[in-house]
This record gives C-alpha cells, sequence and structure tokens, in this order.
C-alpha cells in the first residue's frame, strides 16, 4: 500500500516531467486512434458491405488461357499470328444454354445444396438506326446536331498561311525567305495495315434482349430504390421472352429523337442497309450511369426480349444467304409476329447449339448478316457461395489434349459487383496501408522517446532510490512503484487521447479519403487514355474478379466512431507502452547499489 501511495505523491512532486510524458502519450494515442479507426472502417467495410447481397457472376473463358494455348500450338508470340487461332478457341469453348445448365447444378461439397441461386441468359446485336432514330451522345445537351454540321464544315480544312520572315543582307536589300510548306491534314486517314478486322466500326445501338425481367433486376440493376442503376419512367415492361417485338429505351434518347411510348423505331443492319426491322415502344427508362453492366453505353442500349433478337438473327441470317432475294424488310406485322412466336418457343434450343457468340452456327457463314452475343449470368445468394463457385470452376482439369498449357486455368469466374466494389474500396484501402505504416511509426518513434525519459527520469533520482532502499524498500518494490507512475500517467493520457481521436477521426478520415478518391479517379482516367496496340492485351493475366465496367461508387466517406474494439486496442497500446518504459526504469534500478548511491551524492 505505501508503494501505491509513494508512487501518486511522486506523479505530483514531479508534475513538469510527468505533464511531458503525458503528452507525448497523449499524441501517439490520438494519432494510433485515428490509424485504428481508419483500418476499422476499412475492414468492416470490406468484411459487412458484400454480406447477405446478390451477386451476379459469369464463367468466361481466360484471354491468357487463349493466349498461351495459341502460342504452344502456333510457336510465336506474334499477336497478329496468335489472333485467328484465339478467335477459332473462343468460338469452339465459349459458355452455351446447355454449359449454363451444368454449372448451374454444381453444389456445395458434401451436400445438396446448390451454389447457384438461379441463372439469366441475354443475346446482344449491335445495329443501326434509320432517319428518324439518332444516335443519343453526351455533347447532344449542350450542342445540336445542326450547330455540331455547321461547325464541321465551316471548320478549315487547310493549314494557317504563315507570314514570311523577313531579313536583309549587309547592304541592305530585302532577302526572301521561302517557309516549308505546311500539309492540311485529312479528315479521315486509312487504318493501319493488317487491323483491318479489329477496326471495323460497330453499329450506333445495342439490342439487347434478356429472357427474364428479373434478369434486368439482378444484372442491370433494374428497380425502384436508391441503389437502382434503371428505373422504369414511363409505359410498362413487355412480357419475359416474348415474342412480339416491343421495346423500352432510354429516356436522352427518347428525347433526342422525340419519340413517345408507342411509337416504332426502326433498326438497321449495319452491313446491309436495305435490312431493317421493326420494334415498338412500350416503356422509357431512365439511367443515372453511362454504362450498361456489360460496359455498353446505357444512353444507347435498345432493350427487347431474348426471343426477339434470336428471330431477328435468323431472320438476318435468312435474308443475307438468301440468293432469289437480295433486300428483305421485317417488320412487328402479323406475320412476323407469327414467326417470332415460333422462334420464342424454340429460344433455350437454338441457344444451346450456338457457337461462341451465341449466334446459330449457319449464321457467321453469312458475312453479312447480324450475328448476337450470348452472354450467361449466374446469381447468388451471397459472397460465400459465389467464392466457393469459383474455386470448384476453376480448379477443374480441362479435357483438351490439343492444348498444353500448365497453371493455367481455361475457365474463370469473374463478377462485375464483387470487382466494382473492390475498386470502390481501392481509396480506403490504401488509407489503410498508410494508417497501419504511420501506426508503426509513431509507436516506435513514441516508445524510444519514453525510454529516454525514463532514463533520465530515473538517473535525476537516483538518490532519492538509494534513501528508500536504505530505508529496507527491496528493489522489486522500487521497480513497481515506478512502473506504477508510468502507467498510471499512460493510461490517463490514452484515455484523453482516445476522446480526443474519437472525435477528430471522422474528419481527418473523411478528409484524407478524399483525396484518395481523387488520386485514383486521376489514375484511371489516365489508364483510360493510354493508347494500346489490338491485341497487347491478350496475354495479360485477367483480375481476379474480371475488369470493371460501368462506372464505379468509390468509397469516399466514412461515418464510424471508436468502439470496444479500438478501445481495447489502446489499452493495450498504454499497456506496452507503460511496460517499455517501466521496464527500462526497472534495469537501472536493479544496477544501483544504495550504499554506493548516498557515499556519492555529489
Amino acid at each position: 500500500m505505501f508503494i501505491i501511495k509513494y508512487a501518486l505523491k511522486s506523479i505530483i512532486r514531479s508534475i513538469g516531467r510527468n505533464i511531458l510524458i503525458a503528452l507525448i502519450v497523449l499524441i501517439i494515442a490520438t494519432a494510433a486512434c485515428v490509424a485504428m479507426s481508419i483500418q476499422q472502417a476499412a475492414e468492416s467495410a470490406a468484411a459487412n458491405s458484400l454480406k447477405g447481397m446478390s451477386i451476379a457472376g459469369q464463367v468466361n473463358i481466360d484471354k491468357k488461357y487463349l493466349f498461351e494455348a495459341a502460342k504452344s500450338k502456333k510457336g510465336t508470340e506474334d499477336m497478329r499470328e496468335l489472333m485467328p487461332e484465339m478467335n477459332d478457341m473462343m468460338k469452339e469453348y465459349s459458355l452455351s444454354l446447355d454449359d449454363m445448365e451444368g454449372y448451374a447444378s454444381i453444389t456445395k461439397d458434401g451436400s445438396d445444396d446448390p451454389l447457384v441461386k438461379t441463372y439469366y441468359y441475354s443475346a446482344a446485336i449491335s445495329v443501326n438506326g434509320n432517319d428518324d432514330l439518332q444516335k443519343y451522345d453526351l455533347s447532344s445537351s449542350s450542342t445540336s446536331s445542326t450547330e455540331a454540321t455547321v461547325a464541321a464544315t465551316e471548320a478549315p480544312t487547310e493549314a494557317p498561311t504563315m507570314p514570311a520572315p523577313t531579313a536583309y543582307d549587309k547592304d541592305g536589300n530585302l532577302i526572301e525567305i521561302q517557309m516549308p510548306t505546311m500539309q492540311a491534314a485529312t479528315q479521315a486517314e486509312a487504318p493501319p495495315q493488317g487491323n483491318e478486322q479489329q477496326m471495323e466500326k460497330p453499329g450506333d445501338f445495342n439490342l439487347l434482349g434478356y429472357n427474364a425481367y428479373a434478369g434486368l433486376e439482378e444484372v442491370e440493376k433494374f428497380g425502384s430504390d436508391s441503389n437502382s442503376s434503371f428505373t422504369l419512367k414511363e409505359g410498362e415492361f413487355f412480357a419475359d421472352n416474348t415474342s412480339e417485338y416491343e421495346c423500352v429505351i432510354e429516356e436522352n434518347l427518347q428525347e433526342y429523337n422525340d419519340i413517345k411510348v408507342g411509337d416504332t423505331i426502326t433498326i438497321v443492319n449495319p452491313k446491309n442497309e436495305d435490312e431493317t426491322y421493326s420494334l415498338k415502344v412500350v416503356g422509357i427508362f431512365d439511367s443515372n450511369v453511362e454504362k450498361m453492366a456489360s460496359g455498353d453505353d446505357a444512353y444507347n442500349t435498345i432493350i427487347t426480349s431474348y426471343a426477339v433478337v434470336k428471330d431477328i438473327e435468323s431472320k438476318s441470317s435468312e435474308t443475307n444467304g438468301s440468293s432469289s432475294s437480295s433486300t428483305t424488310s421485317s417488320t412487328a406485322s402479323s406475320s412476323a409476329a407469327t414467326a417470332a412466336t415460333e422462334a420464342a418457343t424454340t429460344a433455350a434450343t437454338s441457344a444451346a447449339s450456338t457457337d461462341s457468340s451465341g449466334s446459330d452456327s449457319d449464321s457467321s457463314d453469312v458475312p453479312d448478316a447480324l450475328v448476337s452475343q450470348f452472354t450467361g449470368v449466374f446469381i447468388f445468394a451471397d459472397i460465400d457461395h459465389y467464392n466457393e463457385f469459383k474455386t470448384q470452376v476453376e480448379s477443374k482439369e480441362m479435357d483438351d489434349e490439343n492444348v498444353n498449357v500448365e497453371g493455367v486455368n481455361m475457365y474463370i469466374v469473374t463478377s462485375n459487383d464483387v470487382a466494382s466494389f473492390e475498386e470502390g474500396l481501392k481509396p480506403l484501402q490504401n488509407l489503410k496501408n498508410f494508417a497501419t505504416t504511420f501506426l508503426y511509426l509513431i509507436l516506435a518513434i513514441g516508445a524510444i522517446v519514453l525510454i529516454v525519459i525514463s532514463v533520465i527520469s530515473i538517473r535525476d533520482r537516483k538518490y532519492e532510490i538509494g534513501v528508500l532502499a536504505a530505508m529496507g524498500i527491496k528493489k522489486f518494490k522500487l521497480s513497481m512503484m515506478f512502473m506504477i507512475e508510468v502507467l498510471t500517467i499512460t493510461l490517463i493520457a490514452i484515455i484523453i487521447g482516445a476522446a480526443v481521436g474519437s472525435a477528430a477521426s471522422v474528419p481527418v478520415t473523411n478528409s484524407l479519403l478524399s483525396s484518395q478518391v481523387d488520386e485514383q479517379i486521376e489514375e484511371n482516367e489516365s489508364k483510360q487514355g493510354q493508347q494500346m496496340q489490338p491485341g497487347m492485351e491478350a496475354g495479360k493475366e485477367t483480375p481476379k474478379n474480371g475488369e470493371v465496367t460501368g462506372e464505379v461508387d468509390y468509397v469516399d466517406s466514412v461515418e464510424f466512431s471508436v468502439d470496444i474494439v479500438v478501445i481495447l486496442k489502446m489499452l493495450l497500446i498504454g499497456i506496452l507502452l507503460a511496460v517499455v518504459s517501466g521496464f527500462t526504469s526497472i534495469l537501472f534500478i536493479l544496477r544501483y547499489d544504495p550504499k554506493q548511491i548516498l557515499a556519492n551524492r555529489d
């Protein structure tokens, strides 16, 4: 009891030195509280944000596998030689409807619980519009197409003439200097040789057909809540996989072309302008993002049913493959509706026999025919089901005896939901890494400073130690006395530091996080601005959960207070600092001889 009382009195007697120690610990505690709060926020966001949330995923062929497999067959790394082989393998091994049904039946190991909650599929065709359906561009909101045309017409096509400089000889005579002629830039340059296939221009619109509206809700985020990317604003949605030639379009596209619900729009085959199809607009949707989940332009995406897209593809193949007629105009008339009804009943069967792009096998043999791209999406109940599905699919051995690629799987499982979520967490994760490094650094510096102060304090109080030891107090109790002093000061400073850090953690974190978000956006824009040669990324390893498509919702603010976990960590830090400082004091106390201290007081 005497030791405790004496230790508390010593704190008051040496108030100046102890205030210095308390300030140092207070600074350490405040900085540590902010750093650990950032860590806690990052861990909570990563652990809880995807919990209980359904996730859309896909099974795709790994680009790196295609590159390595083509390289092993051709014996070269020249992309121009490998691209045809890679395209052939893509057509041969891409997912079909039968493959989707097989993957959807995968269950948890040792149980009958399916990993896939449900699945949806879609088909997309690239088309053009007629004179009454023009592509919407973001610049359309500020500059009309007429103004843009006038500006382009009035723009100079020749380089401006530069005035010739003047000079004089030694006699004062004018010397004429010939300037080199500047050639005007051409309006359109020829594409690089060898890139004709890659340079083929797609259509202005993406005709996207889903087999069910639930797929749009899950994948494209159609709905009415605050998290929805797309909202139906006017009209109604067509029936699931209907054979009727009906569609919904984006609000900006509707306003730009002055289209109303009930009007008919005409789409055109980009390769055959005489081939047209008519669809009735039954609804208008609003988009708060510029990109669909597939990465296509949301404003110029026309949404219809899967059966309609497959029917258009079938008609296009017949039209362009027929030698008896040069042109065919397909409309949503009664005859077309009858044919579409037949297509709807066989949509699933025809999808199962598609090639890599999801088109009928004979469509690819008709150069000018419209060809759809088949996409299948699996829906998982939560992130745990997705991760287990990903592990099982990617661990399967391939049966292709003609290709020997070690260490690379043919199929990978990707999810734009997970990839976008992880991308959105990058600023917070970067801030967490910085906070962790800063925490270790401040603790190391703080511990060193406290050790130095403790050593100086013990040397100044050496005579006091000698007197107490001469009174019969053992060195162990003396050591405990100094430990109690340091521990008391440290705990008081830790409590105050935790309070200050708790109040400062949110504004400090949000300020730092805002800067991290701006840096991340600039970095992404810089990457997107870099021009890559065609095929340069074919051998690049695909990110774990796929490339991010569409806009990313970055975590730019946090709302939290210091919880019990942070408080326990703070107390642990205080105890460790006190132990480090007190242990140093103990080492010096144990070295002292009381008699020698008293004899050499001077």
